[in-house]
């Protein structure tokens, strides 16, 4: 999949004009928000231009949610990696007790 990026306007116009079939913010590593359009008729992704170049990234989803309501944009998803479980001590112990309770 490709990935470009597109300034305001110019991400307006492709949404206003159908070439998206989804609009989705991801969060980012450093707990960022971006977001990106999935193009229509080409394989690519295109993401929110800063105005120095890059990726634009949001703190918050309340100051995306606003610029998405700036450009009409009134449907979008929401990725992010859920919690990591945790394995250890604990989670070993309940799996002895639980053996240890099945054999009677």
């Amino acid at each position: 999949m490709k990935v470009t990026t597109r300034k305001k306007p110019a991400f307006r116009d492709f949404y206003e004009n159908g070439m998206f079939t989804r609009i989705v913010a991801t969060k980012t590593d450093k707990g960022k928000w971006r977001l990106f359009g999935l193009h229509r008729s080409v394989d690519a992704a295109i993401f929110v231009e800063a105005a120095r170049g890059g990726i634009r990234e949001w703190s918050g989803l309340n100051h995306l949610g606003d610029f998405c309501d700036s450009i009409g944009i009134t449907l979008w998803e929401v990725h992010h990696k859920g919690a990591k479980k945790r394995t250890g001590r604990i989670a070993a112990f309940v799996v002895i007790l639980a053996f240890r309770a099945s054999l009677g």
